[in-house]
């Protein structure tokens, strides 16, 4: 159940946050093998995957953002309210590979997956009984395998830097391969720890993996046990890399601290959710003025509210959503999988603090897939799920249109919508000679 990754690899980019002599530097952006051959050393190195996952994932104080806002924007959860080319290039699908904004967003993750890998490897040499630490790198390493696979085309390459310093090219990818070590490295989570909250990150983080794979039944057994609880990156003003990017994008400056650069979406491009218009208590919004355009209109999220707020990654709820899609393909022409999302809304009080009503059960099975995929998109706003859930109805067992589900038409600031349905593999990768591009026009 163990996962090994040759101990010396290059640890790229562990944080600051980290609270460590070791670490104290202003761009660590290389840690030497020899500085972590130690019981300190390793946990330095937990500390610094933390950092770079939560980095990757949520973003900074409004330099960089995360896979939840490129994500987020590029499907309908948020527009771009800003004027960067780059930006609105991914806002409206139409995204060249050279995207610079994109390159550091895809580097970040690609640094976080080496770090919580090269983690995990210290702890199992130096502190091998610190099995709850071992196990947490482990999930956070197949989430960002998850990440890989949900956001970006079929066909991305892993390269490793090997202990001669020499780099070892990697081949691409396919999703469904890369989904297959998302499991292995979840598994391997599974087998070291009992603690609950890691056992919770590597359950969910599996039943998401096996659902993009297409495999209901294993993703409901991956899920069976989740006990109510979450797991969350947190965040402090103690630098700028350790805000919450979400919240710091999203947010007017002054005294809220943002940089107003995208805004809660509402029924974009003919086929977006009613974020906003629906008044649904699962997503808060509030004018606050204008975006940095001094054009749009500034809509914010309210649940994350301020720079410090956590941030979910995986949780009691998205084990029960994914219980119920289960249901929807276990019990098909039944009323399955609505009374399962009526148990949940049931439940909202203490899984949320509010009440929602129940639902009434569609017609047919078609209709209740898409209120699926809409109550998981109410349920885990900007979290970073719902590009990988467009992917997921436009392929089978779902074959949804992509024109159908996808923003399309006019794009507010002056072009049309293109016809990208996921994030590219940066131009930059093609240094790789084994990588010679991937297409991201097909889900």
């Amino acid at each position: 159940m163990r996962y090994h990754t040759r101990f010396g690899l290059v640890l790229a980019a562990l944080a600051v946050s980290a609270c460590s002599g070791l670490l104290d530097v202003k761009d660590p952006d290389i840690i030497n093998p020899g500085d972590i051959q130690n019981a300190d050393g390793a946990i330095a190195a937990y500390n610094g995957g933390i950092g770079d996952f939560a980095f990757a994932n949520d973003g900074d104080n409004g330099g960089t953002e995360g896979q939840i806002l490129v994500s987020g924007v590029m499907s309908d959860e948020y527009i771009d309210v800003e004027t960067f080319p780059t930006r609105i290039e991914y806002d409206s699908r139409a995204i060249n590979e050279r995207n610079g904004t994109l390159t550091n967003v895809f580097f970040n993750l690609a640094k976080a997956r080496v770090a919580v890998e090269g983690a995990a490897t210290a702890l199992e040499t130096y502190v091998p009984t610190d099995t709850a630490r071992i196990g947490e790198m482990l999930a956070l390493a197949g989430y960002t395998y998850v990440y890989f696979a949900e956001n970006y085309c079929s066909g991305v390459p892993f390269s490793e830097r090997l202990d001669n310093g020499d780099i070892q090219y990697g081949s691409p990818l396919t999703t469904a391969q890369i989904l297959d070590l998302a499991v292995a490295r979840f598994d391997s989570a599974l087998g070291y720890t009992q603690t609950a909250s890691v056992v919770r990150l590597a359950s969910v983080g599996k039943g998401r993996a096996l659902l993009d794979k297409g495999d209901f039944v294993g993703a409901n057994a991956a899920v069976a046990a989740v006990t109510p609880g979450q797991y969350q990156t947190t965040h402090s003003l103690s630098s700028g890399r350790q805000q919450n990017g979400v919240f710091v994008f999203n947010n007017p400056s002054g005294a809220r601290g943002g940089t107003a650069r995208f805004g809660v979406s509402n029924s974009e491009g003919t086929n977006g959710l009613d974020f906003r218009t629906a008044a649904d208590l699962r997503v808060p919004t509030q004018q606050m003025g204008l975006g940095f355009d001094n054009a749009s209109p500034l809509w914010v999220f309210l649940r994350y509210a301020d720079r410090t707020s956590p941030v979910t990654v995986a949780g009691y709820v998205e084990a029960r959503l994914i219980r119920a899609e289960a249901a929807l393909h276990s019990a098909p022409g039944t009323r399955a999988v609505t009374d399962t999302l009526n148990a949940l809304r049931a439940d909202a009080a203490n899984n949320g603090g509010f009440t929602l009503t129940a639902l009434a059960d569609p017609a047919t099975d078609s209709a209740r897939t898409v209120l699926l995929f809409r109550e998981r998109a109410f349920w885990m706003f900007g979290q970073g799920h719902r590009l990988g859930d467009l992917r997921r109805l436009a392929r089978a067992p779902y074959n949804f249109p992509v024109n159908s589900i996808y923003p399309v038409g006019t794009y507010p600031k002056g072009t049309v919508y293109g016809n990208n349905t996921e994030l590219p593999v940066p131009f930059d990768e093609r240094n790789n000679p084994n990588f010679t591009g991937c297409n991201y026009n097909v889900p």
